[in-house]
Protein backbone atom coordinates (compact mmCIF):
# COMPACT_ATOMS: atom_id res chain seq x y z
CA UNK A 1 0.00 0.00 0.00
CA UNK A 2 1.35 3.46 -1.11
CA UNK A 3 1.00 6.13 1.05
CA UNK A 4 -0.19 9.24 -0.71
CA UNK A 5 -2.52 10.99 2.01
CA UNK A 6 -1.74 11.34 5.54
CA UNK A 7 -3.34 12.90 8.58
CA UNK A 8 -0.76 15.00 10.77
CA UNK A 9 -3.21 14.95 14.17
CA UNK A 10 -1.71 17.16 16.30
CA UNK A 11 -2.55 19.14 20.03
CA UNK A 12 0.26 21.98 18.96
CA UNK A 13 2.83 20.19 21.93
CA UNK A 14 3.41 16.99 20.91
CA UNK A 15 3.34 17.47 17.72
CA UNK A 16 4.99 20.97 15.75
CA UNK A 17 6.27 22.09 12.11
CA UNK A 18 9.60 20.65 13.19
CA UNK A 19 7.92 16.74 13.10
CA UNK A 20 5.57 17.82 10.10
CA UNK A 21 8.55 18.45 7.96
CA UNK A 22 9.49 14.94 9.05
CA UNK A 23 7.40 13.51 6.97
CA UNK A 24 8.34 15.61 3.63
CA UNK A 25 10.52 12.58 2.32
CA UNK A 26 7.67 10.36 2.17
CA UNK A 27 6.65 12.34 -1.22
CA UNK A 28 10.16 10.71 -2.67
CA UNK A 29 7.74 7.07 -1.90
CA UNK A 30 4.64 8.51 -3.23
CA UNK A 31 2.76 10.76 -0.71
CA UNK A 32 1.06 13.71 -2.16
CA UNK A 33 -1.03 15.13 0.46
CA UNK A 34 -1.17 15.68 4.40
CA UNK A 35 -4.34 16.75 6.43
CA UNK A 36 -3.38 18.65 9.45
CA UNK A 37 -5.70 17.87 11.96
CA UNK A 38 -6.55 19.15 15.07
CA UNK A 39 -9.13 18.43 17.60
CA UNK A 40 -11.26 20.54 20.31
CA UNK A 41 -12.30 18.73 23.22
CA UNK A 42 -15.31 19.30 23.66
CA UNK A 43 -14.98 19.93 27.41
CA UNK A 44 -12.48 23.09 25.79
CA UNK A 45 -15.41 24.69 24.09
CA UNK A 46 -17.92 24.36 27.39
CA UNK A 47 -19.52 21.02 26.16
CA UNK A 48 -22.92 20.58 28.45
CA UNK A 49 -25.60 17.85 28.26
CA UNK A 50 -28.39 18.96 26.53
CA UNK A 51 -26.78 21.77 25.81
CA UNK A 52 -24.40 21.90 23.26
CA UNK A 53 -21.15 23.73 22.84
CA UNK A 54 -20.18 27.33 23.86
CA UNK A 55 -19.98 29.02 20.55
CA UNK A 56 -18.31 31.93 21.11
CA UNK A 57 -15.30 29.34 22.55
CA UNK A 58 -15.77 27.30 19.91
CA UNK A 59 -14.87 29.91 17.29
CA UNK A 60 -11.72 31.41 18.78
CA UNK A 61 -9.94 28.24 19.69
CA UNK A 62 -10.91 27.51 15.87
CA UNK A 63 -9.60 30.52 14.57
CA UNK A 64 -6.59 30.04 16.81
CA UNK A 65 -5.85 26.30 14.60
CA UNK A 66 -6.50 27.56 11.98
CA UNK A 67 -4.26 30.58 11.67
CA UNK A 68 -1.23 28.18 12.50
CA UNK A 69 -2.26 26.11 10.35
CA UNK A 70 -2.46 28.53 7.21
CA UNK A 71 1.19 29.13 8.29
CA UNK A 72 2.23 25.35 7.98
CA UNK A 73 0.40 25.00 5.00
CA UNK A 74 2.45 26.85 3.49
CA UNK A 75 5.23 25.22 4.45
CA UNK A 76 3.44 21.73 3.24
CA UNK A 77 3.07 23.28 -0.01
CA UNK A 78 6.56 24.93 -0.83
CA UNK A 79 8.13 21.06 -0.09
CA UNK A 80 5.81 20.24 -3.13
CA UNK A 81 2.36 18.34 -1.37
CA UNK A 82 -0.86 19.03 -1.12
CA UNK A 83 -1.98 20.92 2.78
CA UNK A 84 -5.42 20.35 3.90
CA UNK A 85 -6.74 22.04 7.40
CA UNK A 86 -9.53 20.80 9.49
CA UNK A 87 -10.38 21.13 12.69
CA UNK A 88 -13.38 19.57 14.75
CA UNK A 89 -14.68 19.25 18.11
CA UNK A 90 -15.32 15.93 19.68
CA UNK A 91 -13.53 13.04 21.93
CA UNK A 92 -9.94 13.38 20.37
CA UNK A 93 -9.17 9.44 19.76
CA UNK A 94 -12.63 9.00 18.15
CA UNK A 95 -12.45 12.18 15.97
CA UNK A 96 -8.96 11.48 14.67
CA UNK A 97 -10.07 8.01 13.68
CA UNK A 98 -13.31 8.40 11.98
CA UNK A 99 -12.24 11.79 9.83
CA UNK A 100 -8.91 9.19 9.12
CA UNK A 101 -11.69 6.35 7.51
CA UNK A 102 -13.86 9.66 5.98
CA UNK A 103 -10.76 11.20 4.32
CA UNK A 104 -9.51 7.35 3.36
CA UNK A 105 -5.71 8.79 4.39
CA UNK A 106 -3.32 5.93 4.53
CA UNK A 107 -1.43 7.21 7.17
CA UNK A 108 -2.12 8.77 10.81
CA UNK A 109 1.06 10.69 12.37
CA UNK A 110 0.46 11.10 16.14
CA UNK A 111 3.25 12.16 18.67
CA UNK A 112 4.25 12.09 22.22
CA UNK A 113 4.15 14.26 25.36
CA UNK A 114 7.26 16.26 25.63
CA UNK A 115 7.00 17.15 29.58
CA UNK A 116 9.32 14.63 30.26
CA UNK A 117 11.71 14.27 27.68
CA UNK A 118 13.59 10.92 29.55
CA UNK A 119 9.99 9.21 30.32
CA UNK A 120 7.79 9.55 26.85
CA UNK A 121 4.39 9.07 27.69
CA UNK A 122 1.95 8.33 24.66
CA UNK A 123 -0.75 9.40 26.49
CA UNK A 124 -4.48 7.87 26.45
CA UNK A 125 -5.30 9.11 23.21
CA UNK A 126 -2.58 7.95 21.25
CA UNK A 127 -2.75 4.14 22.92
CA UNK A 128 -6.47 4.37 22.14
CA UNK A 129 -5.95 5.56 18.38
CA UNK A 130 -3.15 2.84 18.24
CA UNK A 131 -5.48 -0.38 19.48
CA UNK A 132 -8.43 1.06 17.65
CA UNK A 133 -6.60 2.12 13.84
CA UNK A 134 -6.69 -0.06 10.55
CA UNK A 135 -3.96 2.04 9.12
CA UNK A 136 -0.77 2.74 9.96
CA UNK A 137 -0.23 4.72 12.70
CA UNK A 138 3.53 6.82 13.09
CA UNK A 139 4.77 8.27 16.21
CA UNK A 140 7.27 10.69 15.71
CA UNK A 141 10.00 11.28 18.59
CA UNK A 142 12.47 12.92 16.22
CA UNK A 143 12.46 15.05 13.89
CA UNK A 144 15.55 13.81 12.12
CA UNK A 145 15.42 11.83 9.12
CA UNK A 146 13.57 9.48 10.42
CA UNK A 147 13.39 7.07 7.49
CA UNK A 148 17.60 6.58 7.13
CA UNK A 149 17.66 3.60 9.17
CA UNK A 150 14.75 1.10 9.57
CA UNK A 151 14.79 -1.59 12.13
CA UNK A 152 11.88 -4.25 11.53
CA UNK A 153 11.33 -6.95 13.40
CA UNK A 154 9.41 -9.79 12.29
CA UNK A 155 7.82 -13.13 14.07
CA UNK A 156 6.79 -14.06 9.72
CA UNK A 157 3.21 -13.88 10.86
CA UNK A 158 0.67 -11.96 8.94
CA UNK A 159 1.17 -8.92 10.40
CA UNK A 160 5.01 -8.88 10.27
CA UNK A 161 4.50 -9.09 6.24
CA UNK A 162 2.08 -6.23 6.08
CA UNK A 163 5.02 -4.35 8.02
CA UNK A 164 7.29 -5.97 5.67
CA UNK A 165 5.40 -4.50 2.60
CA UNK A 166 5.30 -0.96 3.92
CA UNK A 167 9.44 -1.03 4.35
CA UNK A 168 9.31 -2.18 0.54
CA UNK A 169 7.09 0.96 -0.59
CA UNK A 170 9.35 3.19 1.42
CA UNK A 171 12.20 1.90 -0.37
CA UNK A 172 12.71 5.29 -1.96
CA UNK A 173 13.48 7.28 1.08
CA UNK A 174 15.26 4.43 3.52
CA UNK A 175 18.87 3.82 3.52
CA UNK A 176 19.18 0.98 5.40
CA UNK A 177 16.90 -1.65 7.02
CA UNK A 178 18.19 -4.02 10.09
CA UNK A 179 15.74 -7.37 10.44
CA UNK A 180 15.27 -8.70 13.90
CA UNK A 181 13.75 -11.85 14.77
CA UNK A 182 13.25 -12.59 18.36
CA UNK A 183 12.86 -16.22 19.94
CA UNK A 184 11.17 -15.63 23.03
CA UNK A 185 12.03 -17.11 26.26
CA UNK A 186 9.02 -18.81 26.33
CA UNK A 187 9.33 -20.19 22.88
CA UNK A 188 13.20 -21.65 23.62
CA UNK A 189 12.58 -22.91 27.16
CA UNK A 190 11.98 -26.38 27.20
CA UNK A 191 15.16 -26.06 24.21
CA UNK A 192 18.58 -27.77 24.78
CA UNK A 193 21.55 -25.65 23.30
CA UNK A 194 21.70 -26.89 20.32
CA UNK A 195 17.54 -26.88 19.89
CA UNK A 196 17.54 -22.91 20.35
CA UNK A 197 20.85 -22.58 17.57
CA UNK A 198 18.68 -25.07 15.05
CA UNK A 199 15.89 -22.93 15.48
CA UNK A 200 18.11 -19.37 15.33
CA UNK A 201 19.70 -21.03 11.87
CA UNK A 202 16.26 -21.96 10.37
CA UNK A 203 14.78 -18.47 11.59
CA UNK A 204 17.96 -16.49 9.99
CA UNK A 205 17.16 -18.72 6.74
CA UNK A 206 13.85 -16.71 6.44
CA UNK A 207 15.49 -13.44 7.26
CA UNK A 208 17.81 -13.96 5.04
CA UNK A 209 15.15 -14.40 2.37
CA UNK A 210 13.94 -10.72 2.66
CA UNK A 211 17.12 -9.69 2.86
CA UNK A 212 17.42 -10.66 -1.08
CA UNK A 213 13.70 -9.17 -1.68
CA UNK A 214 15.08 -5.80 0.17
CA UNK A 215 18.26 -6.14 -1.86
CA UNK A 216 15.92 -6.03 -4.98
CA UNK A 217 14.68 -2.85 -4.31
CA UNK A 218 18.33 -1.53 -3.74
CA UNK A 219 18.27 -1.41 -0.08
CA UNK A 220 21.25 -2.73 2.03
CA UNK A 221 19.67 -5.10 4.73
CA UNK A 222 20.95 -7.38 7.54
CA UNK A 223 19.60 -9.96 9.69
CA UNK A 224 19.48 -10.46 13.35
CA UNK A 225 18.39 -12.95 15.24
CA UNK A 226 18.69 -13.05 19.30
CA UNK A 227 16.68 -14.50 22.25
CA UNK A 228 14.89 -13.08 25.48
CA UNK A 229 12.13 -11.10 25.96
CA UNK A 230 10.71 -9.74 22.72
CA UNK A 231 9.84 -6.10 23.62
CA UNK A 232 12.99 -5.47 25.36
CA UNK A 233 15.36 -7.04 22.82
CA UNK A 234 13.77 -5.16 19.91
CA UNK A 235 14.28 -2.10 21.82
CA UNK A 236 18.17 -3.32 22.65
CA UNK A 237 18.57 -4.28 18.91
CA UNK A 238 17.01 -0.16 17.82
CA UNK A 239 20.00 1.36 20.26
CA UNK A 240 22.90 -1.08 19.53
CA UNK A 241 21.89 -0.61 15.56
CA UNK A 242 20.99 3.23 15.65
CA UNK A 243 17.52 2.88 13.71
CA UNK A 244 15.75 5.65 13.48
CA UNK A 245 12.49 4.12 12.97
CA UNK A 246 10.93 1.39 13.83
CA UNK A 247 8.51 -0.50 11.85
CA UNK A 248 6.35 -2.90 13.43
CA UNK A 249 2.77 -5.35 12.94
CA UNK A 250 0.75 -4.58 15.90
CA UNK A 251 -0.02 -8.20 16.34
CA UNK A 252 1.48 -11.40 16.66
CA UNK A 253 0.95 -15.15 16.64
CA UNK A 254 -0.75 -15.11 19.53
CA UNK A 255 -3.67 -12.58 19.28
CA UNK A 256 -5.34 -13.40 22.77
CA UNK A 257 -2.47 -12.83 24.51
CA UNK A 258 -1.39 -9.92 23.25
CA UNK A 259 -4.67 -8.26 23.58
CA UNK A 260 -4.86 -9.01 27.59
CA UNK A 261 -1.17 -8.81 28.60
CA UNK A 262 -0.55 -5.81 25.93
CA UNK A 263 1.33 -6.29 22.39
CA UNK A 264 5.46 -6.20 22.06
CA UNK A 265 4.63 -3.61 19.33
CA UNK A 266 2.48 -0.95 22.12
CA UNK A 267 5.50 -1.89 24.82
CA UNK A 268 8.25 -0.65 21.94
CA UNK A 269 5.94 2.17 20.91
CA UNK A 270 5.89 3.34 24.69
CA UNK A 271 9.61 2.96 25.19
CA UNK A 272 11.63 3.21 22.27
CA UNK A 273 13.36 6.37 21.73
CA UNK A 274 13.15 6.68 17.86
CA UNK A 275 9.80 7.03 16.30
CA UNK A 276 7.84 3.93 14.98
CA UNK A 277 5.61 2.85 12.62
CA UNK A 278 2.87 0.59 13.25
CA UNK A 279 1.05 -1.77 10.65
CA UNK A 280 -2.41 -3.18 11.54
Amino acid sequence: MKIRKAMFATDFRSMTLSELKALFPLKEAGLEEIILYHVLHIEDVGFVPYGGFLKEAQEKLEAEALTRFKDWGKVVEEAGLKAQTLVKVGVPWRSILLTAQEEMVHLIALGTRRDDAEEPDLGSTVLKIVRHSEIPILIVKRNDNIFKNVLLPTDFSLPSEKAMGVVMELAPVVEKVELVHVLSEKEVKEFSPQGIELKANRAMENLNVYVQELAQLGLVAHAHVFVGNTAKEILRSAEDLEATLIVMGTTGKDAVKEFWMGSASHRVAELAQCSVLLVP
